[in-house]
């Protein structure tokens, strides 16, 4: 199942693909996501989380609070509440705001509604279902995301690298394109979480899968593990008196690096 985190993930990298859930033109989405600061928030006193809150940079906009829920919650337009409330006491009890619910399906919605229909009927509270978002032509690649979470598991990987592709081709920023790139990725571990990491790349055909945020972090983690082995053990061969030269035989390692670290050792 994909999670709330893989959600965040899409509307923090790309928040204008909340105001398209809305309804909103492309253009109409863009300059909304512009004018407002999405953020995840919690209340530690009282262990409620908010899946995001659109807060505006403007006066005379409302904010948005955002949960998505992918199981069946009976409490779950009251939790909203609950959150939203608790955020206008403590900033501005007279903001105007807006709450949203995700639904993975009609399924997930709770079939008691009568303390929330008022609010449901003004607008105050709108639903969007995942599996009914009509999926538009030409839509913008974090739409495109979107629609990649409710394909089947046969179908996902194959519009993955379709979505791959376009995250290279349109996105010129280096630092969000990486992010899209591993959101897309982390989509597909989520759905096929059987196949080991190598599996996931050779069916994405990423082949500069090196750009990815993933596997720099594993290559950092790599590295630093092999170095920390490493100094142990020119420590331990330090110990026993073996030249510089000698140690960085044996370790295949460059001799000056060895030198450096032996430099560094208390005597």
């Amino acid at each position: 199942m994909v999670t709330d985190p893989v959600f965040y993930q899409l509307f923090a990298t790309s928040p204008e693909t909340f105001f398209l859930l809305l309804g909103l033109t492309v253009d109409e989405a863009r300059d909304m996501a512009a004018r407002y600061q999405y953020e995840a928030l919690e209340f530690k006193e009282t262990s409620h989380r908010l899946d995001g809150v659109f807060l505006p940079k403007e006066a005379g906009l409302s904010l948005y609070f955002l949960e998505v829920q992918f199981y069946k919650l009976p409490s779950v337009f009251a939790d909203l509440l609950v959150k939203a409330y608790t955020y206008l006491k403590r900033h501005d009890p007279a903001q105007e705001f807006r709450g949203v619910v995700l639904f993975g399906d009609r399924d997930m919605e709770p079939e008691k509604l009568a303390p929330y229909q008022p609010l449901i009927d003004a607008g105050v509270i709108k639903r969007y279902y995942l599996n009914e978002i009509p999926e538009l032509a030409n839509a913008p690649l974090g739409l495109s995301i979107l629609y990649l979470i409710r394909q089947s598991d046969k179908q996902a990987p194959a519009t993955a690298r379709v979505l791959i592709t376009r995250a290279k081709e349109e996105i010129d920023d280096a630092a969000l394109r990486a992010d899209l790139i591993q959101l897309i990725e982390s989509i597909i571990i989520y759905k096929l979480p059987r196949l080991s990491r190598e599996e996931i790349e050779a069916m994405l055909l990423v082949h500069d899968i090196r750009e990815t945020r993933i596997y720099q972090e594993i290559q950092e983690e790599e590295r630093q593990r092999t170095l920390a082995q490493n100094l142990k053990s020119i420590q331990k061969m330090a110990a026993l008196k073996m030249a510089p030269e000698v140690i960085a035989d044996i370790l295949d390692l460059d001799v000056d690096m060895v030198r450096k670290e032996l430099a560094k050792a208390p005597r």
